[in-house]
């Protein structure tokens, strides 16, 4: 009979020991706070260039997904509350976009295409909506209580920096058009140079699954608003290609006549082209891009310093 006790109080021991750990995965926070994060995922464009099928709209539905490009991220982040963390990212990757990729007649007609890279560094607050819950750890007949879920899903909204280059490729050269001032920025009074280096908004959502105590993959969706409609480097109207390119020392005369109208070249060869004026771009809204990232986390303990570390004692 003392042995049938000893081996119940053994099992009862080891049940609530590794009752214990389970339970402990929804605290995994507050033993390892930080996460190193690696992703790698498609870049999307919503500008003046290419789009969807119909007159250009600012929203999602126009976006050319035949122009997706990729980008990948390194970041840091930190749980400082059960609900709350802040991340702080690196992202580069490359956006691009082509008007014969729309069959809208006047996009088409344009004929203007472009890619840039993009180099990101930002910082933002996440907000868990739904938590990782620990459930029973035995499936038994008869025995009810809650399932264990590993997946949680976040909100975000911080602040980023960015640098970005558009180029178009003329005579199979990718040339950069900021310099030339392809919308008479170097000319016009009531134009001037859009800077290359701007400030973003990233906003988006994210779900995470947990694989153990150390590793996590997550799937993110994030915009970015922007303060300028010059990522594909164009906006307003279209200015005069020969005083462009003599206001321009960057490129030859015609390179750059080239980049402020591919159908300058037809015109000089008596075909049609853009008059000085005419309809370019829509000023009145902004571009935006996304990124959609698949990432792996790892996560890492904090030190007497508040540091991140690799070592697990």
């Amino acid at each position: 009979m003392k042995g049938i006790k000893a081996k119940i109080l053994s099992l009862l021991a080891a049940l609530t020991l590794l009752s214990g750990t389970v339970m402990a995965q929804d605290k995994l926070w507050t033993k390892y706070p930080y996460e190193v994060i690696f992703g790698f995922g498609p870049s999307f464009l919503l500008g003046d260039l290419g789009g969807g099928p119909g007159i250009g709209r600012n929203n999602i539905l126009d976006m050319d997904f035949l122009s997706t490009r990729f980008g990948g991220c390194i970041g840091l982040r930190k749980t400082f509350r059960e609900r709350v963390s802040w991340q702080f990212t690196y992202t580069m990757g490359m956006l691009y976009g082509d008007d014969k990729k729309t069959t809208e007649y006047f996009r088409s007609d344009r004929d203007i295409s472009f890619r840039t890279p993009i180099q990101e560094f930002s910082g933002r607050i996440e907000y868990k909506i739904r938590k990782v819950r620990s459930g029973h750890i035995y499936d038994l007949r008869g025995v009810r209580g809650q399932r264990g879920r590993n997946l949680a899903t976040f909100c975000f909204a911080g602040l980023g920096v960015y640098h970005f280059n558009p180029k178009a490729k003329i005579d199979g050269n990718w040339i950069a058009l900021q310099p030339i001032g392809t919308e008479g920025q170097n000319y016009i009074d009531t134009r001037h140079p859009y800077y290359r280096v701007q400030v973003c908004i990233p906003m988006g959502f994210s779900a995470k699954y947990d694989l153990n105590k150390r590793w996590s993959i997550s799937g993110e969706a994030g915009l970015r608003f922007l303060f300028t409609d010059y990522l594909d480097d164009v906006s307003t109207t279209y200015a005069n290609p020969e005083l462009v390119a003599r206001y321009d020392n960057t490129v030859a005369d015609n390179v750059a006549m080239l980049a402020a109208d591919p159908a300058y070249e037809s015109h000089c060869n008596n075909g049609k082209y853009h008059f000085y004026n005419e309809q370019r771009g829509d000023p009145y809204d902004r571009d935006f891009y996304m990124f959609l990232m698949i990432s792996a986390h790892y996560r890492l303990r904090e030190n007497k310093q508040g540091w991140p570390t690799f070592s697990d004692k």
